[in-house]
């Protein structure tokens, strides 16, 4: 993550280093005029195209030498073997026509092309032969024609000394040729800056004509291209790169525009962009050079195509190092990539195994719930039954203090009866009414009658339950809340009352009478050795 980081990072901070010297914005019109090569070329094809046919219909030596005339300067920077072709052609039509002072311009011409391809011997034979006639404008440009001519030869020689001397001889003529420099010469204002920067160097002044060469000239001139080239010049001597870099752009762009396939500013742009480094200005400086050298090959200039040779091989071998880095930096971006895209896999497996667990527990919670909620269904039934429950054992409480009352007040109306008997000395009277029947069955029917109903409400199921136990049902009775002797006696042993007398006393019976109806139903049980025990765990759960 931190390799990721940094290399952004660089990514971000190494444009940003450039910007301070490479302009952009013209590098990207650089780039669109070049894409446009074709175009530009094409309406050149056309101009050309539509001069050779107009050659076919014309026989006039003297209309055939203006077009002759055309056809060189649209070929004099455009392709040097057909140039040739037709300044050659045009000299001929001068010299059939009698006109040596065309003649003689023609030669210069012929003389300016050749030394610019290096053909120096050629020119320099062709410029001695040359009888100086015509106007100020002649002379100007045969003069300006050997200017050319040594400074182009200055620059051919390896050796100082024959250097030295050329361009002594280049400047000397340059003094001849400003003698007739008039203001109505196409190119003055250039060929004053031009003056400023060889014979009396005055940067400012050279600067000065340059720049107003550039706001006079159409950017698509050769003039325009000529100045923006040489005030580049003047700006890298001084060591200002960013301008010298921003004119060396103009410069090509207006020699793309004019057609000029006779260019320097292309490849020297392609070196300087080389030099400043980077992937993207060393893919410019291949791209730049290789276009260049492509119009050398075109123009056919072997001069040309030597200098590009010499400057393609370091503009290569930096294009393959940057390629090379490139390479490593994809190299290394996939492989930071893979380790990424395998992390995200393990982490989506990871992901999707919890995403599974967390299905599982909220399945398991789920199920939870629903029994949660079963058991809570079935709490709260419990509960009502349990309320149920306490309402019944409340209201055998009530019954059991109602009949505790009852026979309280009982006892109390007894002991009332009995003190007032005995003072009226009634005795007989009183021994009567305690051996009465009456009073034993009115106390054995309420209390029957309160026990069966009490018992039935908190045990409801018992009579049912306790004929489960027996081979002979007994019959249910007609009252839900009345049992059968022997029922209210097994009723007792449920309760825990298991001794016959006790029973007996209860329930007003004799204990015979009791152990009577118990051994009648044992003989009706199905399990008679464990029939009390099977009584007692009757309807374990109060409902």
């Amino acid at each position: 993550m931190r390799a990721i980081l940094t290399l952004f990072i660089w990514m971000l901070t190494v444009p940003c280093l450039q910007a301070s010297v490479v302009n952009d914005s013209l590098l990207t019109r650089m780039d669109k005029v070049l894409a446009d090569r074709g175009k530009i070329s094409s309406m050149k094809n056309v101009r050309i195209k539509a001069l050779t046919d107009y050659v076919k219909k014309v026989k006039e030596p003297r209309n055939l030498l203006q077009i002759y005339e055309s056809l060189f300067q649209e070929y004099e920077v455009y392709q040097f073997d057909s140039a040739l072709v037709y300044i050659e052609k045009a000299q001929e039509c001068a010299l059939r026509i009698g006109s040596k002072e065309k003649a003689n311009h023609c030669m210069v011409q012929k003389a300016s092309l050749l030394s610019t391809v290096g053909f120096y011997s050629e020119a320099r034979v062709l410029l001695d032969s040359v009888k100086l006639l015509g106007d100020n404008a002649e002379k100007f440009y045969y003069y300006f024609t050997y200017f050319k001519f040594y400074s182009n030869l200055s620059d051919y020689y390896s050796n100082d000394k024959f250097s030295r001397q050329c361009k002594e001889k280049a400047r000397q003529c340059f003094i001849k040729a400003k003698q007739y420099l008039t203001e109505d010469i196409s190119g003055h204002d250039y060929y004053l800056g031009e003056y400023y920067v060889y014979v009396e160097p005055n940067d400012r002044k050279a600067l000065y004509y340059y720049f107003k060469t550039l706001r006079t000239a159409p950017e698509n001139s050769r003039f325009f291209a000529m100045a923006a080239f040489a005030i580049a010049g003047n700006y890298s001597a001084n060591g200002n790169q960013r301008l010298y870099a921003d004119y060396l752009t103009k410069a090509a762009i207006s020699d793309v525009l004019s057609n000029t396939k006779e260019n320097l500013a292309l490849q020297e742009l392609a070196v300087w962009l080389m030099k400043q480094g980077g992937s993207k200005q060393i893919n410019r400086a291949d791209n730049y050079i290789r276009i260049a050298l492509n119009d050398a090959q075109f123009y056919n200039s072997r001069l040309r195509v030597i200098e590009i040779a010499q400057k393609l091989p370091t503009i290569v071998g930096a294009y393959e190092n940057n390629i090379k880095s490139s390479n490593r930096g994809l190299s290394l971006m996939l492989i930071l990539v893979t380790v990424l895209i395998l992390a995200c896999i393990v982490f989506l497996f990871y992901i999707l195994r919890q995403n599974g667990r967390l299905r599982d527990n909220r399945q398991k919670l789920a199920d939870s719930n629903s029994q949660l909620t079963v058991l809570n269904s079935r709490l709260e039934q419990l509960n009502e039954e349990l309320i149920g429950t306490n309402h019944k054992r409340e209201t055998l409480v009530k019954l059991y203090i109602d009949l505790c009352a009852k026979f309280i007040g009982r006892l109390n109306r007894y002991k009332s009866l009995v003190e007032r008997k005995i003072k009226a000395h009634q005795a007989d009277d009183l021994l009567r009414s305690i051996t009465s029947t009456k009073l034993s069955e009115e106390d054995a029917e309420t209390f029957t009658n309160r026990f069966d109903k009490s018992f039935l409400e908190l045990y409801p199921n018992f009579l049912q339950e306790l004929n489960e136990l027996l081979v002979k049902p007994y019959p249910l009775p007609a009252s839900k809340y009345t049992m059968l002797p022997e029922q209210r006696i097994y009723a007792l042993i449920r309760l825990g009352v298991t001794q016959s007398s006790e029973i007996a006393a209860v329930l007003f019976y004799s204990p015979q009478t009791v152990y009577n109806y118990r051994s009648t139903v044992k003989m009706r049980a199905k399990n008679k050795d464990t029939l009390e025990k099977d009584v007692q765990n009757l309807n374990a759960v109060i409902r």
